[in-house]
């Protein structure tokens, strides 16, 4: 089977996002198996002076087609006006043109497929869903994702919350929708092995872990008032925070001594990170699927999520579930898993034998048997 993938390398540089590393696992994943010819197709911007990808882009070496005009503008006149038609720059023994993101592509020649991963943009009982800066979101994805999701033959998705909420809210056709999940990578599941205390640690106390940033929608106002509930409580646990903050919550962290922020880390470091926490702290307000929840259960440290959105989907009865404005029973659970070792080590297992489920070569088999099933 020959496949070409449309997408943007710059999303494909690590470190990179969640989206990132599922385009990343997915398309070497693809390009792995025996049966299909994969090849990229992107603008001939993004191609170096050696002819390929930035070196930081795991995909450097998968073989590559580019077409001459600008990204950005060209995507405008798909969405807007459905050309220029890209049949030309697609070999003509094309069986799928496959793009793991959210975009639209007009093409005639062969059968699309695309990946959104969620449609933060159309939900309204958001905090942010009636600023002016997601209104102008929401009318940029109106222009197009009707098309796709009328003109695709396959939209894949990555959680069962993603899949109904494209059905309720865009009248999606729920045959179309195909659920491949997320995957973890074996280095989160290697260091479960380990034991902590031979593990560098960010700081010395006992602490909780926070990925993606003190943000709002990631739960930065939740996570602000654990911290002084913890302060309140008297309690040694810290609250570790990696990723890019906003502003306004890097100001209001200085007052809190318990809240220590790392910024961007390496993907390398996340692994040890994780497994050295006594939990994960994960009150995201959105998320279509939530990867660092299951990361953390494979490294062995239980997660503690918010119940909104496809978290208490992904996690199930494996982690544990809580309403991210009740700060009280956040700090006792985070307390109790600190002291605890019964509770905290039950969780650790139950958490590692759901991550199994989680692989990447299970989202890949699922992408490519859908590739067989809907040609």
């Amino acid at each position: 089977m020959n496949i070409i993938s449309y997408l943007h390398p710059i999303r494909t540089y690590v470190p990179c996002t969640g989206a990132g590393r599922h385009i990343n696992n997915t398309l070497l994943g693809l390009a792995s198996q025996q049966n299909i010819n994969l090849e990229l197709l992107f603008s001939h911007q993004w191609l170096q002076a050696d002819g390929k990808l930035d070196p930081r882009s795991p995909l450097r070496d998968i073989p590559l087609n580019t077409f001459p005009l600008p990204e950005n503008l060209t995507e405008r006149l798909w969405k807007l006006t459905q050309f220029p038609k890209m049949d030309k720059y697609l070999p003509a023994n094309t069986d799928w043109l496959f793009t793991p993101m959210e975009t639209y592509i007009p093409v005639s020649r062969c059968p699309v497929a695309v990946t959104i991963y969620d449609i933060q943009a159309f939900e309204t009982d958001l905090p942010w869903s009636n600023t002016r800066q997601h209104r102008w979101f929401r009318y940029k994805w109106s222009q197009w994702i009707y098309k796709a999701l009328a003109n695709y033959r396959v939209i894949f998705t990555i959680s069962e919350f993603s899949k109904r909420r494209m059905i309720e809210l865009l009248g999606a056709d729920e045959n179309k929708i195909v659920i491949v999940g997320c995957g973890v990578e074996q280095q989160f599941y290697d260091i479960a092995s380990i034991n902590p205390v031979e593990l560098e640690r960010p700081v010395n106390n006992p602490y909780t872990f926070v990925i993606g940033g003190l943000r709002l929608r990631k739960g930065a106002d939740f996570v602000l008032d654990v911290a002084k509930g913890l302060l309140n409580a008297n309690s040694d646990i810290q609250i570790v925070v990696a990723g890019d903050s906003e502003p306004e919550y890097v100001a209001a962290a200085k007052d809190l001594p318990n809240l220590k922020l790392l910024g961007l880390v390496a993907d390398s470091d996340l692994p040890r990170l994780m497994r050295c926490a006594s939990s994960l702290l994960f009150l995201s307000h959105y998320e279509g699927f939530g990867i660092p929840a299951i990361e953390a259960m494979a490294t062995g440290t239980p997660s503690v999520v918010s119940n909104r959105a496809s978290l208490p989907e992904v996690v199930g009865t494996a982690g544990i579930v809580v309403e991210p404005e009740d700060t009280t029973t956040i700090v006792d659970t985070l307390i109790q898993l600190q002291e605890n070792s019964q509770l905290r080590e039950d969780y650790s297992r139950r958490g590692q034998e759901h991550a199994k489920y989680y692989t990447w070569s299970r989202c890949v088999d699922l992408v490519q048997k859908a590739f067989y099933e809907y040609i």
